[in-house]
């Protein structure tokens, strides 16, 4: 049978003794055991509960599954997912997919680290740190039942990867009720906003925005009937490769980030990248029709890649589509670029249908109504004139449209919000605040 963590939270104190004990017996510089409090202010509408979480050694790992440098492994004896730090690259990567906030970015090293399980005490059958030091009883480790999962909280995240950690007190819908209700004054308690999970890294920002203008460019050409201009595409290209690395805590490791191609969508990208990046430029400098048709392709193959990356984070069950993805923003620049009114109308109707979407939505919850706006305005500025070749050819239009589809992309990054259990929790909580004092 499976083993793993077993967590009663009725028994939970928030003692942080777990936390301590996992940082001292492993020398970590950052805290992998994350203490969450769900109710931290003691609402009397919904219960109190103290949640203890690091790694939880899932059985599908998406971790280890996302890896490009293939950095993550199983220790066989114990189960256990260990991050092997050498290898490393500080992309984060496995930060955007774990949706139990295990991985933690390690500034001082640049690389990741997280909870290994205290794997070589489990083989000599000693316990893990954590649950040794917790005085209370909380957190202890061992067999888990066969439907471990079965008194995990409906909101806990991602159960299909099937982590190795099981509640044996069953989930608590009411709360005590100690002080009477009435000693209260009414107020009214909305559902939270939805919280951002990733941050708005430029470098990524920069990196996916230039490479959608390069291949927007080859497409331009591809359209036209003629090689892209030197002086415009090389500069765009090359700094989007540039930039690429400042995302990386151990950039000196970049190299390893093609090694796991068959498993990460991020490995695939990194290598649909530098396939794509060697035609273009063959394509640039030797001037070969049969060259600008495989750039044009391999460029389209990117911006696919791109947008996996992202969907495999993601991991929803309905695919969402989203007016900043590069795909269809290589093709709308493109076709604007090269004067192709009717595609361009198509594809400009789906991205602002997309926009006027996550626009309304936007203003019920008030984030970035203004950015949205602006971006909306934008584009229809832009496409009128380039449909009714009314100062089409003037810079400012193309800057303007330019500007829209940069403001699209931040948009996304914003929109961006994976699987996570910080921001979960904090949904919960104020669901069943409001619920509790609308019933």
């Amino acid at each position: 049978m499976r083993k793993g963590f077993i967590f009663n939270y009725n028994k939970c104190v928030k003692c942080l003794a777990c936390s301590a004990a996992c940082i001292l017996e492993n020398g970590w510089t950052v805290h992998p055991r994350n203490i969450y409090s769900y109710n931290s202010e003691a609402d009397l509408l919904i219960p109190v509960i103290n949640l203890s979480l690091a790694c939880n050694h899932c059985e599908s790992a998406v971790c280890m599954k996302g890896c490009p440098v293939s950095a993550y492994s199983r220790e066989p004896e114990t189960g256990a997912v260990l991050l092997d730090d050498t290898k490393c690259i500080g992309c984060k990567y496995c930060q955007w997919n774990c949706p139990y906030d295990a991985p933690k970015y390690d500034t001082v090293s640049g690389t990741m680290a997280k909870c290994n399980f205290c794997y070589n005490g489990l083989i000599e059958g000693l316990q893990p740190a954590c649950s040794s030091a917790c005085p209370t009883g909380a957190l202890s480790y061992g067999l888990l039942s066969e439907q471990y999962l079965s008194n995990s909280f409906s909101w806990f995240p991602d159960k299909s990867i099937r982590p190795a950690i099981e509640f044996t007190a069953k989930p608590v819908n009411a709360p005590l009720k100690i002080i009477p209700e009435n000693n209260f004054s009414e107020k009214v308690i909305e559902p939270a906003k939805k919280q951002k999970n990733i941050s708005l890294e430029i470098s990524l920002i920069i990196f996916s925005f230039l490479s959608t203008i390069s291949v927007a460019e080859i497409l331009t050409s591809f359209i036209k009937g003629e090689f892209p201009d030197k002086k415009i595409f090389l500069p765009v290209l090359l700094t989007a490769g540039l930039v690429s690395f400042f995302h990386l805590g151990r950039k000196l490791r970049s190299w390893r980030s093609v090694i796991n191609v068959k498993g990460s969508p991020l490995s695939r990208e990194i290598t649909a990248f530098i396939v794509y990046s060697v035609i273009s430029l063959l394509t640039v400098f030797f001037l070969i029709p049969g060259l600008l048709i495989a750039s044009a392709i391999a460029g389209l193959f990117f911006m696919l890649m791109i947008d996996s990356v992202y969907f495999f984070a993601d991991r929803r069950k309905k695919v969402i589509i989203h007016s900043g993805q590069t795909f269809i923003s290589a093709l709308l620049i493109g076709s604007f670029l090269s004067g192709s009114a009717l595609p361009f109308t198509f594809i400009a109707l789906i991205k602002i249908t997309l926009s006027v979407y996550y626009l309304s939505s936007s203003k019920l919850h008030g984030t970035n109504f203004s950015l949205r706006f602006t971006r909306i305005a934008f584009l229809i500025v832009s496409g009128a004139s380039m449909i009714s070749h009314i100062s089409y050819n003037d810079n400012l239009i193309v800057l303007l449209f330019l500007a829209g589809e940069l403001f699209d992309r931040i948009i996304f990054y914003i929109d961006f919000n994976p699987p996570d259990i910080n921001r979960l929790i904090d949904e919960q909580q104020n669901i069943q605040r409001y619920e509790k004092k609308r019933g």
